[in-house]
Parts: C-alpha cells; sequence; structure tokens
C-alpha cells in the first residue's frame, strides 16, 4: 500500500520547487495517487469524508466536505486540496478494486488552496462546491472514482488521501434497480432482571434513556421513517423486547433506587416515542416484520433442545407487537436475527410456529454453488439480484439473500470512523449492480442495517434520503419485491451454520432451560402474574444473541436467567411450615396439628406431602393458603408402635420444588394400650374363674357317712 511520507520540515527552496512540481502534476492528474480508502497516513495531519451528495446531475456543484485534523505537535499554516477524476467505472470488480488500490491517472482535477492555520489537536471542515462541470462534463451517466489528495500548502508535502465516489446521472436513469431493505430496530436489554432499568452504559453505548433524547439514534431513526413516509418503501423489523421496554418507560419506572415518575421528561419521551413508532408500522410503504422476542440466534436455538422457546420467542413477540404498536405483522415473514438460519431453524419455526414461510438469508445460510460464476441470479449475473426458494422437510421458504458487498459496506458503517464514506461505497455498490445489467427492470436486491446500530442523525438521514432520492434505485417493501414478475431461484440452505464466538462455551443453555424449569414451578403457586411474566421474559432474554459480542457480556445475559432463579426461590422462602418437634399419638387414627406460614403477600398453591415408614398419610391435595398463619390438621393413621421421624413436606404443585420442610419425632402408644388391656383382661379373668370355682367349693352338700 501506498504511504504518504511523514510531514517534513519546511523552509527549504529545493523543496519548494518540488512542491511547485508536485502541483503541477496533481493538475494533470500524473501524480501517484493514494490508495482508494481512507489513508492510513504516516502523517499525523488527516482528511476524511464529512459530506457528499449521493449522485449528480450536470448543472450541480460537487458539494463535498472535509474534515482537515491535525494530530501533529505544531501547527500547520495551509493546505492544498486536489480532486482527481478517473475513468468511469464497468464492472463491480474494478469497482472493489478502487476501495482498496491505488487509483489510476486523473483525467480532470480541481486544485483548492487553504488558507489558515489548524492548531494541534484541532481540526476545519472545508467545503468543495465547485461545479460538477468541472470533472464530469460531457461524461456518460455511472460511477466515477474520485481522489482527494491533502498537501502542504508551502512546500506540497503530500499529507493525506481518500477516493470517493461521484454517481453521476444527468436526466436520472432509464431503468432501476428495486432494492428490498429490512431496518431492524434492536438495542441490548435495558430493563435488568428484578425491571429496574440500567443506568451505565455498556461498551460505550449509550442507554436507552440516551437513545429517546431528541438526538438519541432511535428517536432520530424513526423520526426519519415518519418524516419519508409514503416515499421510503422498507421492511421495519423492531425488537418486541426493545419495544416493551420503551413502553414500559412511557409509564414511569425504576431506575436504580430512584423512581421515575409517568409524567416525567424521560417517561413523556418514551410515550412520544411509542406513538411515533405507531404511526410508522401503519404508514404506506412500510412493512412490519416479525423479529423473536428477545433476539435468539435461531440455528443456535434450535440446536440447544430447550423445547418450545422458538415458539414462545416467536408468539410472545407477536404479541408484544399487536399490544403496543397495534399493529397485526404477518406471521409467515420473520426476520432471522443477524440473518442466520438454517435447515432445522426453518423446520422448527414452521412445524411449532406456522411461520418462516418468508424470510432473509446471509450468505452462509445458503449452500454456495459449486461454479461461482453461477452464484448469482439470475445465472448471467454475479449479483444476487433475484428472491430465492429454499426447500425443507416442513415445506417451502421463500425470500431474499443478502448481498454480500452491501452487507459489508454498512457493517463498516459501524465498525469505521469514515461512516460518510463507507455509506458512498453502499451506494456506488448499489449503482453498479444497475450498472451490470442496465436495461433491466426483472431485478432486485436485498440488505439490511447492521445490528445494534447506534447511527447518529447525519447518517441515518443520509441514508434513508439517499434510498428516496438516488436515480437508479426504486426502494420496494420485501412483500412487494416477492409480487414482482421476477424468476426465483432454487438454493439449498445450509444444513449446519457457521458457528458464532461464544455461541456455546459461555453462553448455556442448560442453565437457561433449568431456569424455566424452576420459573414454570414457581408459577404453579400461583404468583402475581405480572412477576411471573417478567421472570418468563428474563430467561427469554438471555437467550439474546445481542450478548455475543464478548465474554463478559454473554455472562451478563445468563445472570437474567440465574438472577430470575433466585428470585423465584426467595418467594418460596416466604413460605414455611411450623410444627412440634414431637408429636405423641394415642390413638391408631389421629390428627396432627400444623401451621402453614405464609409471607409472600398473596395467596400461594402449595401441596402438602408426609413420608413416614409406620404413618400412613390419606391427604395429598393441593391447598391455597392466604397471607399469614393458617391452622391445619393432618390426618394419618399409625401402622404399629413406637418412636420414629416423620418428613413433612410443602412443595410446588407440581411437585418439582419444595418449598418448606420438617422433620419431626412421632412416637405412637395406640399398641401398647391394647396390649395392657389384654394382660388386665386375662387377670380378671383368671381372678374370677378361681373365685367362681371356690365358691362353688363352698357350697358344695357335705356327703353322707357311709
Amino acid at each position: 500500500m501506498f504511504r504518504f511520507p511523514s510531514r517534513a520540515p519546511k523552509g527549504a527552496p529545493a523543496r519548494r520547487a518540488l512542491g511547485c512540481s508536485v502541483i503541477a502534476l496533481l493538475a494533470i492528474g500524473g501524480l501517484p495517487a493514494s490508495p482508494a480508502s481512507a489513508q492510513e497516513s504516516d502523517s499525523d495531519v488527516t482528511i476524511e469524508l464529512v459530506g457528499q451528495p449521493v449522485s449528480y446531475d450536470a448543472d450541480g456543484r460537487l458539494n463535498i466536505r472535509v474534515r482537515i485534523s491535525n494530530e501533529s505537535a505544531e501547527a500547520v499554516g495551509g493546505f492544498t486540496l486536489n480532486v482527481g477524476r478517473e475513468s468511469r467505472l464497468t464492472s463491480r470488480s474494478d469497482l472493489q478494486d478502487s476501495f482498496v488500490s491505488t487509483p489510476g491517472v486523473a483525467l480532470a482535477a480541481i486544485t483548492r488552496v487553504i488558507d489558515g492555520p489548524v492548531e494541534p489537536g484541532q481540526s476545519r471542515v472545508v467545503k468543495l462546491g465547485d461545479p460538477v462541470s468541472e470533472l464530469l462534463a460531457g461524461e456518460d451517466p455511472g460511477i466515477y472514482p474520485a481522489t482527494i489528495n491533502l498537501l502542504d500548502s508551502e512546500d506540497a508535502t503530500p499529507l493525506d488521501s481518500l477516493t470517493t465516489h461521484l454517481m453521476y446521472y444527468p436526466g436520472g436513469a432509464a431503468t432501476q434497480l428495486n432494492f428490498a431493505g429490512v431496518a431492524p430496530l434492536n438495542d441490548l436489554p435495558s430493563r435488568g432482571p428484578d425491571g429496574g432499568f440500567v443506568t451505565d452504559e455498556v461498551d460505550g453505548q449509550p442507554t436507552l434513556e440516551g437513545a429517546l433524547e431528541d438526538k438519541g439514534w432511535l428517536t432520530q431513526t424513526v423520526s426519519e421513517l415518519n418524516r419519508l413516509a409514503g416515499r421510503l418503501r422498507l421492511g421495519v423489523a423492531p425488537t418486541p423486547r426493545l419495544v416493551e421496554e420503551v413502553a414500559d418507560m412511557s409509564d414511569g419506572y425504576r431506575r436504580g433506587d430512584e423512581q421515575v415518575e409517568e409524567g416525567s421528561p424521560e417517561a413523556q419521551a418514551a410515550t412520544n416515542l411509542v406513538d411515533q413508532l405507531r404511526q410508522v408500522m401503519r404508514s404506506d410503504g412500510i412493512q412490519p416484520v416479525l423479529v423473536p422476542y428477545a433476539y435468539p440466534d435461531l440455528p443456535s436455538l434450535a440446536a440447544s433442545g430447550v423445547d418450545g422457546h422458538m415458539a414462545t420467542q416467536i408468539t410472545l413477540g407477536e404479541t408484544v407487537l399487536s399490544d403496543v404498536l397495534e399493529v397485526d405483522v404477518d406471521r409467515s415473514w420473520v426476520f432471522p436475527p443477524g440473518g442466520r438460519t438454517n435447515a432445522d431453524a426453518l423446520e422448527l419455526m414452521q412445524l411449532t410456529s406456522n411461520t418462516g414461510q418468508k424470510t432473509f438469508f446471509s450468505g452462509s445460510s445458503l449452500v454456495e454453488a459449486p461454479d461461482p460464476l453461477l452464484s448469482g441470479c439470475p445465472i448471467e449475473g454475479l449479483s444476487a439480484t433475484c428472491p430465492v426458494t429454499v426447500s425443507t422437510q416442513a415445506g417451502e421458504t421463500v425470500g431474499y439473500e443478502a448481498d454480500a458487498a452491501l452487507q459489508a459496506h454498512l457493517t463498516a458503517v459501524v465498525r469505521d470512523d469514515d461512516d460518510r464514506l463507507n455509506l458512498q461505497r453502499f451506494f456506488a455498490e448499489t449503482a453498479m449492480i444497475r450498472e451490470e445489467q442496465p436495461g433491466r427492470i426483472d431485478r432486485v436486491v436485498h440488505a439490511s442495517l447492521p445490528t445494534l446500530w447506534h447511527p447518529s442523525g447525519r447518517v441515518i438521514r443520509t441514508l434513508f434520503r439517499g434510498l428516496v432520492r438516488a436515480p437508479w434505485i426504486n426502494t420496494v417493501t420485501p412483500e412487494e419485491g416477492l409480487e414482482l414478475d421476477i424468476d426465483r431461484v432454487e438454493r439449498r440452505v445450509a444444513q449446519d451454520s457457521p458457528a458464532v464466538r461464544h455461541e456455546l462455551d459461555s453462553f448455556d443453555y442448560a442453565t437457561i432451560d433449568e431456569a424455566e424449569s424452576t420459573i414454570q414451578s414457581f408459577n404453579s403457586v400461583g404468583p402475581p402474574a405480572s412477576m411471573y411474566q417478567r421472570l418468563l421474559r428474563n430467561y427469554l432474554v438471555a437467550e439474546s444473541r445481542n450478548w455475543w459480542a464478548d465474554e463478559a457480556l454473554a455472562a451478563r445475559g445468563l445472570d437474567y436467567a440465574s438472577a430470575s432463579v433466585e428470585e423465584a426461590r426467595a418467594e418460596l422462602d416466604k413460605v414455611s411450615i411450623e410444627v412440634s418437634d414431637r408429636i405423641t399419638l394415642t390413638s391408631r387414627a389421629e390428627d396432627i396439628p400444623v401451621r402453614v406460614l405464609n409471607d409472600a403477600g398473596y395467596p400461594v398453591r402449595v401441596r402438602f406431602q408426609l413420608t413416614s415408614p409406620r404413618l400412613t398419610f390419606e391427604d395429598d391435595q393441593i391447598q391455597t393458603f392466604e397471607n399469614g398463619r393458617t391452622p391445619l390438621t393432618i390426618p394419618v393413621r399409625a401402622d404399629a408402635s413406637g418412636i420414629f421421624p416423620v418428613r413433612m413436606a410443602l412443595v410446588t404443585p407440581d411437585g418439582s420444588e419444595t418449598i418448606a420442610e420438617s422433620e419431626p419425632t412421632v412416637r405412637s402408644t395406640e399398641f401398647n394400650n391394647i396390649a395392657l388391656t389384654i394382660t388386665v383382661g386375662a387377670l380378671f379373668f383368671l381372678i374370677a374363674f378361681y373365685l367362681l370355682r371356690w365358691y362353688r367349693r363352698r357350697n358344695a352338700p357335705a356327703q353322707e357317712p357311709a
């Protein structure tokens, strides 16, 4: 990669002479230019693209704005900006080469001298407002690379450069490329396991409160969608958990130890966002797309073995959107988080939820064609410009494969600092797809906005308005794209999706499965519905792929499951059993007195269990106990006399969780009394027998003498 040398000391006459010759070479386009990307220069003085029209016509102006930043230790007195335009690009490979390789000879150039110093640690934004005709007069419509070189104006030392692209369409485009995009609205969960909202940023990301401020990413995104209603046609896929949290905040919420009231500015901002999003989802040109409740990774969820979770995620997601946004989503459409799906996930969605008949595929979700030249659609192009259809054992699924290059540019907007430059590359890529076969109208491409993208208002306006105004783009909703007269290509869905970092090592589905069992058992006791719903949602949140950025976030996600288990068991611990340590039974069938103590604050349903080798317990029914102490008599029957232990327990109605237990000692005297009675009876019998015999002898008549 070509690198500009470090900035040299000023003042040498020979260097000034060299500088004059360099500028002359720039004017005729003979200077070897920098790499096409924003230069990773050795210089501490850099140039960054901050503003540019998406497209140009013959009568417009460049209106390119660049930021010049000085991170050196000394002030720079002045600059020279040179804009050199190259020849028209004719293929996607040429376009992609222009992103990474050294540009060729400039065919036209503009030179501007910028007076005034830039102090160390300071920056300056400069606008190039020259007429477009100075660079593109008489040229054919198309995509033209333009390299902007930054030089020290005193000695013409090259400092930095960048290459952007001019999409030149005087008079518009004869045909347009259909673009079926999806904008997911997604964020890390902000409501904690206990129902309170977090206030600390995670990895520098703004809190939900920050996202709802006037210049917050969520407010700006929804506002721009509202502003372009009817002109921008798009799929919008809000994560239901995010929608639910915003709705909760609108009613007032707990933030740490502080209670934010319903009428507060923060709660009002949440109310406004819900109202605006509700309006967006009902507006013309917007297709609501269903997202599983907590944004789980579908392939790993299908492989995890947790029963019913995918159906719960999808059904609960649909319920939240219906309740909060009052919108009916088409269940046949599902947006798979991260674009990841596979055969098992599709089959599970269709069999358990009757959904997933229409979806979106990332490149890794489909099996690659043996010949890369046959991987596009229609076959004669390399671009994925038609809908796809795949078949599984559960049926057929249709949808779109995301264009890899378009997705890469949108991802780079999030990853890199040069977001405006990457957006211009995104639009250049769409224009070049159209230029591949400019006469065809039966083509549609797909891309989705990145996950966890928190764009600034400036970036989201550039993207959405660019999609509306670009003369070569016709936006359509995903459903409208399927209704176009475009042949679908058959593809094979992947059986196994590539592993995702932290997918199964620190992200433990077994823990989540155990949490579900405990919470469902706790629910059989009869807690308040709001408490159960929060705990239910907590273990679903633990499955979110939003936690998969690093180990710390993955552990934080699992905390939603473990904290819910701890809360459920703490509630169960509020119920106990009181019974005497020693119990004496004086008859074979007798009642044992116990008391059930309920400090939960709500009625609980429990099952009483008694286990003993010598007692028979005949009453094992579920009973409801109000708050406080409730006396209870337990009828038992003794099978033998003696002293023996007894285990008494209160368990959940389903029997899977022990709530409380006690082990008193029982002494049965019933059979000793029977033996004593028999012995005493025998003694009285003998006494009576001998008394009767003595009486008879005494009263017998005397015998006569012989």
